[in-house]
């Protein structure tokens, strides 16, 4: 089964950035907007798992959560995967204090999970996707757009991480939950 690990949104903030997508020019590119639904930040994301790795998944995540604290994050800035000459992913970014929290979860969800062999994984940057590029028509355009979004949420706790089974349809990823393991106080 394909599987991630990550945070959820309040509601109120995955509906904010959702209608950042009406920021780009629809002449801009042909790009394939992430279900409000399905907004999320990805601590890691392991791909296709063996039903008998969920075990040791989950206990990980456990460990893991074992060892972090809640803390408080806020949305803000946006930008482009790899760069705005090939742009791919338009994602929105992480206030600086939180990264820290984010980054050190990340790296432990990675080092507790190394039997994997999760290794190729590139660097950790905390950010949450809501657009892949697909084609662009007219890149400027799309830069303005991008460089538009202004965006900046109130704090809110993270208080969880959860891990997600990931079933790919025609019709777009649905994202189900398999188990949620709470942060300390």
């Amino acid at each position: 089964m394909r599987t991630f690990i990550a945070t959820e949104l309040p509601k109120g903030i995955r509906t904010e950035i959702f209608s950042l997508r009406h920021n780009i020019p629809h002449n801009s590119a042909r790009i394939k907007w992430v279900k409000e639904e399905n907004i999320h930040l990805t601590l890691l994301f392991l791909g296709e798992i063996f039903e008998q790795q969920l075990e040791e998944v989950e206990m990980a995540c456990k460990l893991v959560s074992q060892r972090h604290k809640k803390f408080q994050m806020s949305i803000k800035a946006s930008g482009v995967f790899p760069n705005f000459r090939r742009p791919r992913v338009i994602w929105v970014g992480i206030c600086q204090e939180s990264r820290e929290h984010l980054v050190s979860l990340a790296s432990d969800l990675m080092r507790a999970l190394v039997s994997l062999n999760l290794d190729d994984r590139k660097d950790f940057s905390p950010h949450i996707t809501f657009g892949r590029v697909k084609s662009v028509y007219d890149l400027h355009a799309l830069q303005r757009g991008v460089e538009s979004i202004s965006i900046e949420t109130e704090k809110y706790t993270v208080k969880e991480i959860i891990l997600f089974k990931s079933t790919l349809k025609p019709s777009g990823a649905i994202y189900t939950p398999l188990s949620r393991f709470q942060l300390q106080q």
